[in-house]
């Protein structure tokens, strides 16, 4: 969920809850309130039936002394408001508690009216008898209505206390509850906060501290996680693939670094040798056609196999070759290495030439080939033998260069591969190159972006083989494929 959303979605929560508990607190008062106004209600009902009572008993009387029928229109006025009020008392005062007696008191009410209604109807007929005893008895029956309404109201203060105990019971419920909620919300919504805020300022703090380790030049910072799926997950997102980005193009240049220095490291000792490359070749060429003149082909041969080999190591060593110009250049190597030593050495070269087409860099079979010689069988006075094996092993190249020479002890072979500038600065004697095996171990590492190893396997008596395992590519056009 994005920010925003969020922030919406927790004020929308927060309004909620508010308006919820507010809509609560109202209407547990407006509860409380309406039963206070049934309770109040109940009393003003009995109070106004006893009032009305004596209305209505007052005017029956002043119609009796007065005998006008104003007084009697003014009685019968009274006698309505009674009986509706009655009737109003059935259904406000009313209730399971008080069934018994308020029927009573509606029963006792009826009959006050029908004792007054014969009164009035006995005088206006004169009977005094009648009249009298009828008076009398609705004296009683308002007697008794007063001290039933007496009995009512007891009854209802009684209960009203009751009410007004829960009433207050309720009030301190609903404060202590409002309280409750009150702080329930201040924590929710700082608790929220505390969510929404640490969800956006630690992967800030986060991107920040890698920032500055960037900025310091470690890009060793681990990747910052985001796990909402938000705009500050796609920050660190691109953060990461920047730093990595950066600690990639880093490691390129320090690899092209690397390379060059190697190149010219290559260049330099190439022209160890100061003489200058054209005067070399052109009497070499002058050598070579004067044997050929004289008869001598075998030495026209040995001369124009320098010549190539002279002017390959001197060529621009910067250049990617075929592996069959390796091949070719280790072969006329051979072919001087054979004239020096005759059959002192074999040498043989099987190759698959399908995958003569793969790229490798200048110069690397050829030192190979020198340190093996050198250092493996240079001593032998008979039986040395190197092999060249080329081959395809699944999507790799391989080449191998096995001697069968004395072998290297183990403290050496780490000199030859990790420490070969003291070693070759110790004994150059023989090297045409001048190149050693760290410098191409490294550069196949560098050139192939350390897809491609080379392995040296070496027993003390038993010989040495050093493998090439090269990812196989070729040139097409100006353009490399793998």
């Amino acid at each position: 969920m994005k920010i925003q959303g969020k922030f919406i979605l927790f004020f929308t929560m927060l309004v909620i809850l508010m308006n919820g508990v507010a809509f609560y607190l109202f209407h547990s008062s407006q509860r409380t309130i309406d039963d206070y106004h049934t309770s109040f209600e109940r009393f003003i009902v009995l109070n106004q039936i006893s009032q009305q009572t004596n209305k209505v008993y007052e005017a029956m009387n002043t119609f009796l002394t007065e005998r006008t029928q104003k007084e009697l229109e003014a009685y019968a006025m009274e006698r309505k408001i009674l009986s509706e009020e009655k009737d109003e008392l059935l259904n406000s005062v009313k209730n399971e508690a008080n069934d018994q007696t308020v029927t009573n008191y509606e029963n006792m009410i009826e009959s006050f009216l029908l004792e007054c209604d014969i009164t009035v109807q006995a005088f206006q007929r004169q009977d005094i008898n009648q009249y009298s005893g009828h008076l009398n008895e609705a004296a009683q029956i308002s007697a008794f209505i007063q001290e039933t309404t007496l009995t009512l109201i007891n009854s209802e203060l009684t209960d009203y206390r009751m009410f007004y105990n829960q009433m207050e019971e309720k009030s301190t419920y609903l404060q202590w509850m409002g309280i409750s909620l009150f702080v329930s919300m201040i924590l929710f919504s700082l608790l929220m906060a505390f969510w929404f805020s640490r969800g956006i300022t630690r992967p800030i703090h986060e991107l920040a501290a890698a920032a500055k380790k960037l900025s310091k030049g470690d890009f060793t910072a681990n990747r910052v996680v985001v796990r909402s799926r938000n705009e500050l997950q796609l920050l660190a997102d691109t953060f990461y693939r920047m730093q990595e980005n950066i600690r990639g193009l880093i490691k390129e240049i320090k690899q092209n670094s690397e390379l060059d220095q190697l190149l010219k490291e290559m260049e330099l000792k190439s022209l160890q040798s100061q003489i200058n490359p054209h005067f070399l070749f052109n009497t070499l060429n002058t050598i070579s056609r004067r044997a050929y003149i004289e008869g001598a082909d075998q030495t026209s041969e040995l001369i124009e196999s320098v010549a190539a080999l002279l002017r390959y190591n001197l060529g621009n060593l910067a250049k990617d070759v075929t592996l069959k110009e390796e091949l070719n250049i280790v072969r006329e190597y051979f072919f001087i290495q054979q004239s020096r030593f005759g059959e002192r050495v074999t040498f043989n070269i099987v190759a698959d030439e399908e995958i003569l087409d793969c790229m490798i860099p200048v110069l690397t079979l050829q030192p190979i080939v020198e340190n093996a010689f050198i250092h493996g069988v240079e001593s032998y006075e008979e039986g040395g033998e190197i092999v060249i094996r080329v081959y395809s092993d699944q999507n790799d190249v391989v080449v191998e260069v096995v001697d069968n020479g004395v072998g290297i002890e183990k403290a050496r072979l780490t000199q030859l591969l990790f420490n070969d500038r003291r070693s070759i600065s110790e004994k150059r004697q023989g090297h045409s190159t001048g190149l050693g095996m760290q410098n191409v171990k490294k550069r196949i590492e560098l050139y192939y972006q350390e897809t491609g190893t080379m392995t040296v396997e070496s027993t003390k008596g038993s010989g040495t083989t050093v493998r090439l395992n090269l990812p196989y590519t070729k040139m097409r056009g100006d353009e490399q494929l793998a």
